[in-house]
Parts: C-alpha cells; structure tokens; sequence
C-alpha cells in the first residue's frame, strides 16, 4: 500500500497572516499617515473587512503586491449609516463593531449562513460599556442595528472568557474614547491588537502578572503610520506540518512563519506527540516573532492536551484531530467547549466526518478523545460535510491525500475565506 500513497516534498511560502491581516487594515485606518501592508492575505474574510472599512471614507489602494491604507487618524472615519455585510467573517464583525461602538452611527450587520448562527452577545454586552448598543436587544445573532455612542464611555473591565477578538473590539473602542480604560484579562489569548499599538506607538501599556494581564489605553491620541510586514499564518502552515508528519517519507519546510508564543501551541502539542519538527532563522519583523519551519514524516504518540492551551491553539483543533488518527494510543483534548461556537460545531463535524471512516472517536461538551488507528475504511464513496466551516473542509482534504482516496467535501468552497491557494500548496508538494 505504501508505494501508492504520495510523499509531500519542498519549501513553500504560506499566506499572510489572518488575524494581523484584519488588524493592519483596521488600525492602520486609524494612523496618522499611510501605512503599507505588504503579504496581506487576500482571501474572502480579509477582504469583508477591507470592503467595511471603505464605506467609512478609508482609502485602501492595491500597488504591486502591497496594499496601502491611507489612515483617517483616531476618530476619523466618516459618518455612514447602512449595512456592513461581513460575510462568514466573525473577525470583522467583531472588530469593527469595536472600532465603530465609539462613532453616533446606527449600522446594519449581517453575515451569510454561517455567521448569522454565531453568538454575538458577548462583544455587544462589552461594547455596551462605551456606550454602544444593539437592536432588538435580545438578540444574540446577526441580522442586527448596531447603535455606536455619541460619546465614547471611558470604562474599566474585567474579561472573564479567552477571547482575542473581545480584548481586540474592546481595545478599538477605548482608542477614540477620553481617558485612560484599562481592561483586566484573566487568560493568555493572541496579543496581536497590543503588539500592532506598540508598534505604531500608540498610547498603551500592557502589564503582565502570573494570574492576569492589564492593558491600559490613553485614548483620542495619535497613533503613527509605518510599514507593515505580515508573516505566514501558522494555522495555515498547521495543515502543511501535519501533512508532512502522517505522510511517509515527506519532508516539508514553510518559509515565514509567525511564531508569537500565543499562536504556537500547535508546535508544542505536535512536539509532546514526538513529531520531528525543527524551527529555524527566528527573528523579529513588526514586533512578531518569524521563523522557518521543518516537519518531517514522524511516528507520533497519543497525548493529553489539557484546557489550559485550548487559546493558543483553538483554530488548530480540527487539523490536530486528524494527527490524533495516525498517533499511537488515544489522544485525549480538553476544555475545547469555544469549538461548539465555531464556523460549525467543530467537535461535531469532525467527529460526523471521521466515525464513518472507522476512527474511534467520542466526545463530552467540552473534550474529544481519539485513538489512532492503522486502517481506515476507505471501501465506499466518501463523503463529507464540512458546513460552511473552512477548518473542517481543510482538515479531511488534508486526510483525504494521505490516504490517497478521493473524498467529496460539501461546502469546499469556503476553503477561499483563510486559505484560497490551499489545493495549489499541496499540489506543489505532491509527489507521487
């Protein structure tokens, strides 16, 4: 069997960064100047929050293979009462309805299919402190008006729940607002909103203790335009490391890649699992630490991922999920409830899509088990259902190569909102 199954060889480049994508559109509209962006991803999400930002008056200009923003300074955009449709992006209804919580505007939000299922009511009732507002007041998902404030509400708040896109919503609306806000988080989420401030001097300081962390933000000062370099996601390059590590003989490299210590649990889990993984030429571009990274075809071992990773590696879980087949042992992964509120339930989707093919696999609410196994049932026409949600289409397209068996993957095409040149990648690499 081995002889008809691929190898995957080579360097490759991966897309932009998504999550500091969002964010240099977003807070370089703020700047005082133009900031250009180079490595931007272009995809579907990306793109809903740059065609949001332009209904505010944010000249966003296309040259070669950068893009430049032409920032409005702090409480700049301009006045604009409609819809802004996000698409099946929950960052850029997130952050922009942070960015906007702060302007006397009443905007329409809406989403496609998927989105609209996702809950909202956390970032509304964050926002509500700076005064902002959403009607009808019980909703919980889009469609929904969202009433910004006449006046921004200098406010205190404490952030009981590992959310990066709340500590972001919340970090846009206390720069237009008089004052100094300070927000108290209780765990260890994605710190790309307080790096890019740093960055383009903005008037915040972050303060880190064992239990929490303290970000505080002088609001209505300027904040400076510079260049900015975006790295290779690394829940991009999560899907090409794991490809290397379950396929035989394959050796892959991935050029770029953000390293932040909040994005890398996925390296250190891979690790505990006994995956040959190297990291080279680590350096520092735009406060974000970069790097190389080598994966190499391994013999991985089940582990137990505890709650306490769950934020660092939460976009990760599906493709991680796939390694657990191949591991040896059953694999055990906690605290992972934020799943069932995903683009799908992914704890759901990635169980209904793997059963079928003969893994043995269970789950609670908030854990997953899987035991590794050497045979699949590969017998019958296979198909999958990844209900609208990139992550799981990736996931069983990645399987699917492995095995060397064809799998029909219902919804593939939302593989263009994180990753649009994902097949092409892997094609690059493909050696038969």
């Amino acid at each position: 069997m081995d002889k008809k199954l691929p190898k995957f060889v080579g360097t490759i480049n991966i897309p932009g960064d998504k999550s500091i994508s969002h964010r240099a559109l977003i807070i370089g509209s703020q700047a005082t100047g133009i900031v250009k962006v180079s490595n931007l991803l272009e995809s579907a999400d990306v793109f809903s929050t740059m065609n949001a930002l332009r209904k505010f008056g944010v000249h966003i200009i296309k040259r070669g293979k950068d893009y430049h923003v032409y920032g409005l300074v702090v409480g700049g955009l301009r006045e604009y009462n409609g819809t802004i449709n996000c698409g099946n992006s929950g960052t850029t209804a997130r952050l922009m309805m942070g960015l906007l919580s702060t302007y006397p505007i009443t905007i329409n939000f809406i989403g496609d299919k998927s989105l609209s299922k996702r809950p909202m009511a956390r970032v509304i009732n964050l926002l509500r402190e700076f005064g902002a507002n959403a009607l009808p007041e019980n909703k919980n998902t889009m469609p929904f008006k969202f009433l910004g404030s006449y006046i921004g509400l200098q406010n205190d708040q404490k952030l009981n729940v590992p959310s990066a896109q709340l500590k972001s919503a919340w970090c846009l609306a206390a720069l237009n607002t008089k004052g100094i806000s300070t927000l108290e988080e209780r765990f260890e989420t994605r710190d790309h909103t307080e790096i890019m401030l740093k960055y383009l001097n903005a008037n915040i300081k972050v303060k880190k203790s064992k239990n929490k962390k303290i970000i505080s933000i002088f609001g209505k000062t300027p904040i400076d335009a510079k260049d900015i370099s975006v790295p290779g996601d690394i829940s991009s390059a999560a899907f090409m490391i794991i490809l290397a590590l379950i396929s035989k003989n394959s050796t892959v490299t991935i050029k770029n890649v953000l390293l932040n210590p909040t994005r890398t649990g996925i390296l250190d889990v891979l690790k505990k699992m006994k995956a040959k993984i190297k990291i080279k030429n680590k350096k520092t571009i735009c406060g974000e630490v970069v790097g190389d990274i080598e994966a190499k075809s391994s013999n991985l071992k089940a582990t137990l991922v505890p709650e306490k990773i769950a934020p660092r590696l939460i976009d990760e879980y599906p493709i991680l999920f796939i390694a657990a087949c191949f591991a040896k042992g059953t694999s055990n992964f906690k605290g992972i409830e934020e799943l069932r509120v995903k683009e799908s339930d992914r704890i759901k989707s990635m169980e209904d899509g793997l059963k079928p093919l003969g893994v043995k696999i269970s789950s609670t609410k908030s854990s997953v088990k899987i035991t590794g196994t050497n045979s699949f049932k590969l017998n019958k026409k296979i198909k999958i259902d990844a209900k609208g949600d990139h992550r799981i289409a990736m996931s069983f397209y990645v399987l699917s190569q492995v095995l060397n068996k064809s799998f029909k993957i219902k919804d593939f095409n939302y593989v263009k909102t994180s990753f649009p040149s994902f097949t092409k990648t892997i094609n690059q690499l493909k050696k038969n």
